[in-house]
């Protein structure tokens, strides 16, 4: 009879560990705010959660200004469709096994080097600005419309595998490269000043005048191809590529190079070309009187070589 009850009372506590699965919540700080939002039902800080509470939690997760240093166990949430951890302490985090995530905040995280968003399909917003983040992967996210890295410290973004991006801030990294060929340039409000090592940006078509209305650096380009951005950087190596000053202007434009065949036309803000001028080796005298108040695109081609500059007319 004691074996009996002693075999029942192993398999009762057997099937109570398998039916009871936990996941591991290391962080203090991430659990209690667990507790606090609801979603542990163990009001004692004890480092775990039930597995199933944590999949069980849909809608937001806002765990935002917890003081939180380590987000595992963030993996058991995987029926979440938002996510808010901003102003929080840790280096990482990773969020690709929530595939219903649609929004992902991880704002003024200063310590935050990277985030895993890889294989979220339906996600169209991510703000991460302000941030530490140095490289961001966001090729297998189809679905983003919205992306903030304002003043973080990344280097190169390939953004062309998002064809439904619309909305880019890139204000304030250290961009060297930013690939936009994604076929949606035309509807993009894009800001990616303050970024002095990004020389060319690709993009669809560098004459497309909607690019007028993108706030770039002066030194930086549009460029459609590697080799437009090669032939640009040989081009500014040997003093070829041109200037123009004053910028904004009002009545005459200098153009200078030291190119002896070249031509510069000027493209309204529909795409109408306005103003074509030949121009010689040395300084040359453009009159732009004739032009409206705005902004313009300056196209300088050169033996097969091209740059293409912001103008303003005052």
């Amino acid at each position: 009879m004691k074996k009996t009850t002693y075999l029942i009372a192993i398999c009762f506590a057997f099937c109570s560990f398998a039916y009871a699965q936990y996941t591991l919540i290391p962080d203090p700080n991430f659990e209690q705010a667990l507790i606090d939002d609801g979603i542990d039902s163990n009001l004692t800080i004890d480092g775990q959660i039930l597995t199933s509470e944590a999949a069980g939690h849909t809608g937001e997760l806002n765990v935002a200004y917890e003081n939180i240093s380590d987000f595992s166990g963030l993996e058991a949430f995987t029926s979440i469709n938002q996510i808010n951890v901003n102003g929080n302490l840790m280096t990482s985090v990773d969020v690709s096994n929530s595939p219903n995530l649609t929004r992902v905040r991880a704002r003024s995280c200063s310590n935050l080097l990277s985030i895993n968003v890889s294989g979220l399909l339906l996600v169209n917003e991510m703000d991460f600005g302000s941030a530490s983040l140095t490289a961001l992967d966001v090729t297998s996210n189809p679905s983003l419309v919205d992306l903030d890295v304002r003043n973080c410290d990344i280097t190169s973004l390939d953004l062309s595998l998002n064809p439904l991006i619309s909305i880019v801030d890139v204000k304030n990294n250290g961009l060297t490269f930013l690939d936009m060929r994604n076929g949606n340039n035309a509807s993009t409000s894009f800001v990616g000043d303050f970024n002095p090592g990004l020389e060319c940006i690709y993009v669809d078509d560098s004459t497309d005048s909607h690019l007028l209305t993108w706030i770039i650096d002066t030194n930086s380009n549009f460029v459609e191809s590697l080799s437009e951005c090669n032939a640009l950087t040989i081009d500014q190596a040997n003093g070829i590529s041109f200037n123009m000053y004053p910028n904004p202007v009002n009545n005459e434009l200098y153009i200078s190079t030291k190119s002896i065949n070249s031509v510069v036309n000027v493209y309204n803000i529909t795409g109408k070309v306005v103003l074509t001028k030949t121009l010689t080796q040395g300084e040359n005298l453009v009159d732009v009187s004739n032009l409206a108040s705005g902004v313009y695109l300056a196209r300088f081609v050169s033996d097969n070589k091209v740059d293409t500059k912001k103008l303003i007319i005052k």
